[in-house]
């Protein structure tokens, strides 16, 4: 008895201390990237580390000017085990952090010298607290976390209590002194399915319900104080808040530490995909991520059963990623996984030839271009097979929708449009040039009250683009430019191309250009005036072009010294710059390729190409994990 004692101990102990950072992830984790090779992270400031989006739910208070100089190589981390970084919706709660192995717990807290320690219901687990953040150390392995309740469950539940006591609307301008009680009945309120019960009366706790009316064991309480009423709109809900985030944190702890029910063992394909011995991996469910948004919660009220067949679409859509660390380069192979119905509609779409003759109006000096194939009439006519059973077995608003589609279907002329727009399609960005136009220029005169407004030139940079794509019906682009031109006298017809004077910034012409069955739209003169039908040997390089087609339905080519660089930020909104941030201020070149298409899976590889020093490596992975988690949001 006692050797069993002693080895059931002696196989705990290595089961707790050999436990890797990366089980550590919650099974809500929607969205992860990991890294295997971290000895490149060691010369990373821990100043620049929280800067990166990706820590955002999770950096405030983490640091302070105590730990100004120093590197994840001073603050005790174990680069012998993985660093993962996640973000996620569990029920009714988003989370977002990052693990890590820890070697000196002393230094560990050295640089998170904000948290405390907290009392653990967990055996084996040590919990920390800054605010909202926290942190739980099991072994030698560490998880820093925030667990946040979902934005409606807070103002649904603070809007109920409120009204429950009788106030006014809270945003009357009186709401912080007008406090008016009200007796009557317990209040119900129905979110997502769970009934919160309000005592009106004693307002010192609501319990919940799941489809019953016998009350269970309150899964959110608020404590009752002295005078509940002395609370004003805002100071309820930070209470309420309050209350669902240490529900909330509970379930997620309860799962993680109680359960060993981490996404390792929730999800085989990551756990699969963890086992790669690649430097870093990337995983991203787009099932759950789809199926958790919760702006579609209304939606998926009023209409359940389209939901449903909305869920089943995407059912099994994922993207997994092995990434891979050269001396100048990062390399991501990347597979798109999905249900045997998206499957089918993604396969018919990608049944397409590439067209040769979009590579005539890619110049050599481009500063980057795409081209992309598809077959549209298959991918409408696969699409549309699928949708019209789905709509007509949805709910009656939904189903009535499917009238107009087949209608549509019935009555257009399938064959000119899917002529005229085949799929072949390609883009180029040739750097920006300086154009001259007019501003309006706002004066305030402070003694007579006016504004005045006057005409001024001014220089202003104009990106230079290219797009086009295939078409066996150039008459019909032909006969709409030619009756535009009756209305706009602007709009000529200059043999070989039309040009459009002062469209583009109320200064440039825009061009049109109908030649060997591509309809192209650009701003270049250069391409319009001497290269309409095609640049010739000028045109991309051959070892360009070849991997262009042989790539399958895309392939891009960008050189990050002239295409992101010389960019507008003005261009581009917050969400765009935040993606395009990664590659501006570094040479190199990204290359995207894609490849074998299934019913299951697609796959694509993103290669990074930089000049930078061998000890900047770390560096361009955080700035790629850092975009790929803002399009994971």
């Amino acid at each position: 008895m006692k050797l069993l004692t002693t080895l059931a101990l002696i196989a705990f102990a290595f089961t707790t201390f050999a436990q890797q950072s990366e089980a550590l992830i919650p099974k809500d984790a929607v969205s992860v990237f990991s890294i295997n090779n971290v000895n490149v992270f060691q010369k990373i400031s821990l100043d620049e580390l929280v800067k990166y989006d990706f820590m955002e739910e999770v950096q405030q208070e983490l640091f302070d000017g105590s730990t100004s100089g120093r590197t994840l190589n001073d603050s005790g981390v174990d680069f012998e085990q993985r660093m993962s970084f996640f973000q996620g919706k569990g029920e009714r709660f988003n989370v977002s952090g990052f693990t890590l192995g820890i070697s000196d717990r002393q230094r560990f807290f050295e640089a998170f010298d904000d948290y405390t320690p907290m009392e653990s219901n967990y055996e084996g687990v040590d919990f920390y607290e800054s605010y909202f953040n926290r942190i739980a150390i099991r072994g030698n392995s560490a998880v820093i976390f925030r667990v946040e309740p979902s934005y409606w469950d807070i103002e649904e539940v603070t809007d109920s209590i409120w009204y429950a006591r009788g106030n006014d609307y809270p945003w009357d301008n009186d709401y912080y002194y007008n406090w008016e009680e009200e007796d009557g009945s317990d209040l119900e309120e129905e979110i997502d399915g769970i009934i919160y019960e309000l005592d009106t009366e004693e307002f010192d706790e609501y319990e919940s319900e799941e489809n019953t009316n016998n009350p269970e064991e309150s899964d959110y309480e608020i404590e009752a104080e002295e005078d509940p009423n002395s609370k004003t709109y805002w100071e309820l809900r930070d209470s309420v808040e309050t209350a669902l985030q240490l529900e909330c944190l509970k379930r997620m702890c309860d799962d993680l530490f109680l359960q060993n029910d981490n996404l390792l063992n929730a999800d085989p394909r990551f756990a699969e995909q963890m086992s790669h011995e690649s430097d870093g991996i990337f995983y991203m469910d787009n099932a759950r991520n789809i199926h958790q948004q919760s702006d579609d919660d209304f939606v998926r009220m009023i209409f359940p059963v389209f939901t449903q067949n909305v869920d089943e679409l995407y059912a099994e859509s994922i993207v997994l990623g092995d990434m891979n660390i050269q001396d100048q380069s990062i390399e991501m192979d990347l597979n798109l996984g999905y249900g045997e119905a998206l499957g089918k509609i993604y396969n018919e779409m990608t049944d397409a030839k590439f067209d040769k003759s979009v590579l005539k109006y890619i110049p050599e000096d481009n500063a980057g271009f795409f081209t992309y194939t598809m077959n549209m009439r298959k991918a409408y006519e696969t699409t549309y097979d699928y949708l019209i059973p789905m709509l007509t077995a949805s709910e009656e608003q939904v189903a009535l929708s499917a009238i107009t589609f087949e209608l549509i279907d019935e009555l257009i002329n399938k064959d000119a449009v899917f002529d005229l727009y085949q799929g072949n399609v390609f883009g180029t960005y040739n750097g920006v040039q300086m154009v001259k136009t007019k501003k309006i220029i706002f004066e305030y005169d402070e003694e007579n009250f006016d504004y005045t407004e006057r005409e001024v030139e001014a220089e202003e940079e104009m990106p230079i683009f290219t797009f086009g794509f295939t078409t066996k019906r150039s008459d019909i682009p032909e006969r709409i430019l030619e009756r535009i031109s009756r209305i706009y006298p602007q709009l000529e017809n200059k043999g070989d191309y039309w040009e459009f004077e002062n469209k583009v910034m109320n200064t440039a012409p825009l061009f049109f250009i109908l030649q060997n069955g591509l309809f192209i739209v650009t701003n270049n003169a250069d391409l319009a005036r001497n290269n309409a039908k095609g640049y010739g040997s000028k045109s991309v390089s051959k070892k360009l072009a070849k991997q262009a087609k042989k790539s399958g339905i895309v392939y891009a080519h960008v050189n990050t010294d002239r295409a992101i660089e010389d960019l507008p930020a003005r261009m581009f909104n917050d969400y765009e710059n935040e993606l395009l941030d990664v590659l501006r201020g570094k040479s190199g070149e990204l290359v995207l390729t894609s490849g074998e298409s299934t019913r299951r899976s697609s796959s694509y590889k993103l290669a990074y190409n930089f000049d930078g020093q061998e000890d900047s490596s770390g560096t361009y992975i955080l700035d790629l994990i850092n975009s790929l988690y803002i399009i994971s949001k």
